[in-house]
């Protein structure tokens, strides 16, 4: 069990790495294009699309499993209080099964998905028309990891760092 844990961190660790640098990327190119349009005529060609088809994704997609170990997705809380102490336990646990379900069928959709574009061999419709697959893959991987983790949570409570 610890040795599975231990990989998904180091992927965890690898794909947050990539939303880190898609940050970077789309300050800098965000800023560079801003300069370019401010100084001269030029600028950088399909800054839009790239950003929005392959960025965006990363940044999301590869950080959702790090933000869910993390506890720092957005927790609806209004009716917490009503609840009796004895129920809040089975009931996390059946909420956790529910999400575990929902990333499940995220990585089988987004998968076939990138799948079908492989196969089709879809591309940008932007002037550098680009493969698209790539950014399709990073659907299911990021999603793929979380569902690691949040499996592992129910053996390893403390895998998940618990934010009330």
């Amino acid at each position: 069990m610890r040795f599975t844990l231990k990989t998904i961190d180091i992927l965890e660790k690898i794909c947050l790495s990539g939303s880190v640098v898609a940050v970077l990327v789309i300050m800098l190119s965000t800023n560079v294009d801003v300069l370019l349009r401010k100084f001269s005529d030029y600028a950088i060609p399909s800054l839009y699309e790239i950003t929005q088809e392959y960025l965006m994704v990363a940044l999301v997609f590869l950080s959702i499993s790090y933000v869910y170990k993390r506890g720092g997705h957005v927790r609806v809380t209004l009716f917490l209080g009503f609840i009796p102490e004895k129920l809040k336990g089975p009931l996390d646990k059946l909420l956790t099964f529910f999400v575990l379900i929902f990333f499940v069928m995220m990585t089988v959709i987004s998968w076939n998905a990138g799948m079908e574009a492989v196969e089709f061999n879809e591309m940008s419709s932007s002037s550098l028309a680009y493969p698209l697959a790539p950014a399709l893959f990073m659907v299911p991987i990021g999603c793929g990891i979380t569902c690691l983790r949040i499996f592992m949570s129910f053996f390893i409570p403390e895998s998940v760092e618990n934010v009330e």
